[in-house]
């Protein structure tokens, strides 16, 4: 068995990545299934953050949005399974929260969380899903035929 703290462990890697694929997602599914729960109203409260990027149409579309974004981006995020434009959702969505979060909350305090996911779904925009996602399962059989 080999050293499981080297630097170059390339199974440690990909399971951390994995652990924080699937951590990440399963928290956006979550909160994303808890907004839409919520109907309506909450999907026009999450929407009229739209306002301070100069859109003040439509706050319940945005809203629903933002809440699909979560709900099924965090599910797919956490399969791994067309994960960078699940990631990309996010990304729009964490960008929008954080404008949001600068605007009216308690500065660095309340701008942190969404920051964070930002920068974590960020990540996984531009680099995948990594080895063990259902994207990189499906490219492996593509690439052996098996779903000619």
């Amino acid at each position: 068995m080999g050293n499981t703290l080297s630097i170059n462990n390339s199974k440690g890697q990909d399971l951390g990545l994995t652990i924080l694929r699937v951590g990440v997602g399963l928290l956006f599914f979550y909160f994303g299934w808890q907004k839409l729960a919520g109907g309506a109203q909450l999907w026009a409260m999450i929407g009229g953050a739209m306002n301070f990027l100069g859109i003040s149409f439509a706050p319940t579309f945005f809203g629903l949005l933002a809440t699909i974004a979560e709900f099924a981006g965090g599910l797919l995020l956490a399969l791994g399974l067309f994960t960078r434009w699940a990631s990309w959702s996010l990304v729009i969505t964490m960008v929008v929260a954080v404008i949001l979060k600068a605007n009216t909350g308690n500065g660095m305090v309340d701008v942190a969380s969404p920051l964070f996911a930002l920068l974590i779904t960020l990540a996984f925009a531009l680099g995948g899903g990594g080895v063990w996602s259902v994207d990189n399962l499906l490219k492996q059989k593509r690439s052996s035929g098996a779903l000619a």
